[in-house]
Parts: C-alpha cells; structure tokens; sequence
C-alpha cells in the first residue's frame, strides 16, 4: 500500500478547509476517516454536516473509513457546529468530526476535528499527527468493521437554547410581544437557532430560510457588508427592532440596530459584558480597550489573547474563564465547555434587549454606551511581501508607548492604538485601528494606508 498524496495545505491553523473536489473529495474524506480513527483510537465517532452541497458526499466517505477501521459512527445529520459541540457534550462520545466550511463561500468545505467533550482538535494538539498518518496510509488489520447508527439531538438543542433565554416579568414579557426580530440565516445550517428565536418571538421574520448549498441569499459571511445589505433594507422596511444574521454553520453571528446599521461584533461582547456580575472574559487583540475599561469598572478579570476559535477555547479552558469572544463574531461560555456559541449570544443579548425596550430603550442606545471610540474595523491589504511591510510599520511607529507581540503586532499610544497581523492563508495584512476621535483614526488610517502602498 503506498502512501496517500493531497494538498497538504487544507490543514489550517484550526480546521482543514478546502476547494471541493479540488482539494477535498469523497476520497480524501475516506483518509481523513481511517487515519482519525488511527489517531484517536476511538470506539465512536459523531459526524454532523452542514447544508453544502459538497457536505454529504464527504459524509460518505468520512464514514466509510471511520467504519473500515473498526470504529462506530454516529450520523447527528444536517446541524450547526454549535448543535454538533451539544451533541458530543451530551452523547459524551470519544470523538466527533463536523464537515463544513464555516463562513466560507460555497465552492469550500472542511471538517472540524473534536475530542471528548467537543474540545477542539487543531494544529498544535493533533490534526498534523492526523494528516501525516493519512500520508503514510499504513494501517493494520482490523478484526470487525463499526457499526453506522443515527441519533437527533434537535430537539435537546433547541430546548438548550430556548432555557437560555433569560426570564421576564409582566411587562417585559408584553413588551417581547411587540419586538419585531429579523433574522437572516444565509441558508446555513443554523436551523436550530432560528427555531428557538422564532419560538421566543412571535414577531420573527426569517429571510433565507431554505438551508441550501449553493447559498442563494449572499455568501455566508455575515462580515461582508455587501452581505448584510438585504437584512437591513428589511428592518428598515419592516421597522423592526434590530436584525441578527448566522453564517453558513452558525457558529457566528451579527447584530444590526434598529437603523440597520451593523454593530461591530467587539461592541456586542460588551452587552454580554453588561450581563455579568462576577468572573472574568478573554477578548482579541483586535477588539476595543472599552471591554477592559467596563470590566475594570465592574471589577471583572479581564485579559487579552491571540486571535483564533482554538485559541480563545484554549486559554478559556486553562483559566477557566467565564466568558470570551473576538472580533469575528465568535463568542465563548464557560457554560458551554468553554466554546463557541453563537445561539447562546443571541439568547443572552435578545433577553438584554427585551428588558431594556421595557424601560424604553432602543438597541442602538444599549450600543452606544459602548461605542465611545473610533474604531477602523478590519482593514485588509493585499501586498506582496508580508515582512516587509511589517518591517516599514515598525519603522515608522517606532517610537510607540508599548508594543505587545501577542497576534502580530500592537502599538499603543496615549490617543490611539492598532494591531497589524499576518493572514495565515492569502498575501494579506490585516489592521485594526482604535482612536479616541475620528480625526486622529483619520489621520492615522491615511498614514498606514501610505506604508501599505510602498509594501505592494
């Protein structure tokens, strides 16, 4: 038996994605299979997919040669990446595998490896060991192939998710009544948390509904703004309170206001912030200083951490902190085995809103207690030699208050900081700017955009 060839370089930092069928096939999902089980040594194995078109082909291969090896595979079927996280902390099976391509457009698809408890398997704890035994391709004799069974966890979810909703006098709950949500569920997977919105709010309209691969509606990025623009023509339309979006597996989430104007995923880590009394959060290097200053205030822990859905978890799980998000619009409970959630945001921010509409606030109000700098957003720049321009923001802001080499580089000054960080994936610099007005955030964006130009 000879060793197996692919793109090695499907294996990213936290996940394996790729161009289906040109990176990822049925083939080599049937690989990805006989090695995990290799790797894992797993009795059971959980396999859920989201609504690519690609998604069930993988599905068989996946599970062919989990089964070959010996190993038995439970197929939760069509569901989010959060459902798929649910189902392996209440089947408490040895590992799990959900094949999506997250936020990505619909010609990618990939698996996202767990072990006990949903804890993520990436780079730096397990998925290289997986793809170098793929590539060996050497396994011994098995003595009886695994069993395939199915199981619905839906339900189970949906009442999670629904219990999360926190409880609500006489006229909240009158006032809850009278909210009109508008959802956007970009023909993703998230299924079950449209359901448990709907199921709280009567006045719930739902757009791009129909789960489907080749994603109709937009691409499934609830970060593009060009893929936000039907859902706050809506609100507009429909006067309604605000407007939230999932991506394609909805394991993220976006917030419009009543304006339909997007509220920077940073900021609605602050409204979770809101919520608690006691314990501690992790945010990005890219996210606003208003969360340490509001959790200072409350006297909350509060700590900065690389950026990255593995990372966050990982630091989470090693402090045990209660709540952690960044700037992509993944948000973390301590409640949830310390991962990602973006139904749980949801539930905790729609029940904040709720209450607070009963004291007469609108959700831009609750936002702008928050919005109090000047913040870029993540700007992209597409150059052709990554260290050099790394080398030429060193070079001119040199002589910054303190620099931090967390997730790149920070530099920080008296009226403004921002962060430069490398793509794991495209000739991109990424940079997020933070200023305390928009007359320095103007000056400073024009003076990096300058460098940026000399680094093309």
């Amino acid at each position: 038996m000879g060793g197996f060839t692919f793109n090695e370089k499907v294996f990213k930092a936290y996940d394996i994605r790729g161009v289906y069928p040109k990176d990822i096939d049925k083939k080599f999902a049937y690989n990805l299979g006989k090695a995990f089980a290799e790797y894992t040594k797993a009795k059971t194995v959980m396999v859920g997919f989201d609504g690519r078109t690609s998604s069930k082909a993988l599905f068989e291969g996946l599970s062919k040669g989990l089964l070959e090896r010996g190993v038995d595979v439970v197929n939760i079927g069509l569901c989010s990446t959060s459902a798929a996280y649910h189902a392996m902390i209440n089947g408490k099976y040895d590992a799990g595998i959900m094949i999506t391509a997250s936020h990505n457009p619909k010609q990618y698809n990939g698996f996202k490896l767990m072990g006990q408890g949903a804890a993520p398997i990436f780079s730096e704890n397990g998925s290289l060991e997986v793809r170098d035994i793929m590539k060996e391709n050497k396994y011994g004799a098995v003595k009886k192939k695994g069993k395939l069974k199915k199981k619905d966890y839906s339900k189970d979810f949906l009442k999670y998710l629904v219990g999360v909703f926190p409880k609500l006098n006489k006229k909240e709950k009158e006032t809850l009544k009278e909210t009109k949500i508008i959802v956007d569920q970009s023909n993703g997977s998230g299924v079950v948390e449209v359901e448990a919105i709907k199921k709280i709010f009567p006045k719930c309209k739902v757009l791009n509904s129909r789960v489907s691969g080749t994603f109709p509606g937009h691409d499934p990025n609830p970060m593009k703004p060009e893929n936000r623009r039907k859902l706050a023509s809506e609100i507009k339309k429909q006067k309604a309170d605000l407007g939230l979006m999932f991506d394609g597996d909805a394991d993220r989430i976006a917030f419009l206001d009543e304006k339909g104007v997007f509220v920077r995923p940073d900021l609605l880590l602050c409204l979770l912030v809101d919520l608690m009394n006691k314990g501690s959060v992790i945010y990005d290097t890219r996210s606003t200083k208003r969360i340490q200053e509001l959790c200072d205030s409350k006297g909350i822990k509060a700590g900065m951490n690389k950026s990255g859905r593995t990372y966050i978890h990982e630091a989470m799980k090693t402090e045990k902190t209660t709540l952690g998000g960044e700037a992509s619009g993944h948000y973390f409970f301590k409640e949830f085995k310390y991962l990602d959630n973006a139904g749980i945001a949801a539930m905790k921010i729609l029940g904040y809103y709720v209450k607070e509409k009963a004291k007469g606030k609108k959700f831009s109000d609750l936002v702008e207690n928050h919005n109090v700098y000047s913040h870029s957003g993540e700007m992209n720049f597409k150059v052709k030699n990554q260290d050099k321009a790394f080398l030429l923001v060193e070079q001119a802001f040199n002589n910054s208050k303190k620099v931090l080499f967390l997730d790149g580089l920070s530099f920080y000054y008296e009226d403004y900081w921002f962060n430069v960080r490398k793509s794991n994936t495209e000739p991109l610099v990424r940079i997020n700017i933070e200023a305390d007005s928009k007359e320095t955030l103007k000056n400073i964006t024009s003076k990096i955009n300058n460098i940026m130009s000399l680094a093309k």
